[in-house]
């Protein structure tokens, strides 16, 4: 059996990482799927460097382990895993998510937004790279926390921060039973100034899922993200009818 995410942790003794206790729970439930597989890792948000050391040694067989920071510091960081890269410059910038995609050669299995939590920041790096992520990939915003302190374009009611943002995306996997005249790209530009074109990116939301301080979003292909047909099973009626002539009662899909 691997070790846990946990037990990496609690037994580094390499560059400084700086995670709440909740995530590493979180993570090994959601990661340890992948812990043996040629993942790749994009990270924004490198600081000390401790982090990528780590996810390093707990996918043993990833392909690539990125990190992304804009302080040049960074650049001074080096590992003895050949698998760990760093690319300096602002994730928000067209160019720097270049590089970045050049450096991950290749779909991005799981992304971790660490960096500067500003809730336009936090939007952006989302619109940049989920569209990178392979179907069947992880993204995962921490810190979010900071969405509710006025210092990070935030606060409890605040209708731009990160937070909003993200729980708007629950509506967008429920995309089907609007009954509004309205596309996604619509519904979000509300919040966000996105165009048509980012209407198959979120088609491609399958879940969102919050727990303290994460928001973790899974992609899926669309036509694994309709509710598909109703599936009546068994003959007895004997409170209710629920079955048509057909035995499916489905609604049009969108």
């Amino acid at each position: 059996m691997n070790p846990t995410l946990r037990h990496f942790y609690e037994n580094h003794h390499g560059k400084v990482s700086d995670k709440w206790s909740i995530y590493l729970d979180e993570y090994q439930r959601l990661l340890h799927p992948l812990q043996d597989k040629e993942v790749c890792l994009l990270e924004v948000g490198v600081q000390n460097g401790g982090s990528l050391e780590i996810w390093g040694n707990y996918f043993s067989n990833a392909r690539n382990i990125v990190g992304c920071d804009i302080d040049p510091k960074c650049a001074e960081l080096s590992y003895i895993n050949s698998s760990i890269e760093i690319v300096i410059g602002d994730i928000c910038s067209p160019i720097t998510t270049q590089a970045v995609l050049s450096t991950c050669n290749g779909p991005i299995d799981i992304v971790i937004d660490d960096g500067s939590h500003t809730s336009q920041d936090i939007v952006t790096t989302f619109f940049n790279l989920f569209g990178h992520l392979k179907e069947g990939g992880i993204y995962i915003a921490e810190d979010l926390h900071c969405s509710y302190w006025p210092g990070f374009q935030g606060g409890l009611h605040h209708s731009h921060s990160s937070i909003s943002f993200f729980k708007r995306l629950i509506d967008i996997v429920n995309f089907e039973h609007w009954e509004e005249d309205m596309t996604r790209c619509m519904y979000i530009s509300e919040l966000v100034p996105i165009n048509d074109t980012y209407e198959e990116l979120l088609s491609s939301i399958h879940s969102v899922e919050f727990i303290n301080s994460l928001c973790i979003i899974k992609k899926r292909p669309y036509s694994e993200n309709t509710l598909g047909h109703r599936i009546i099973s068994g003959y007895d009626e004997i409170v209710q009818q629920v079955k048509d002539k057909t035995g499916e009662i489905s609604k049009p899909q969108k």
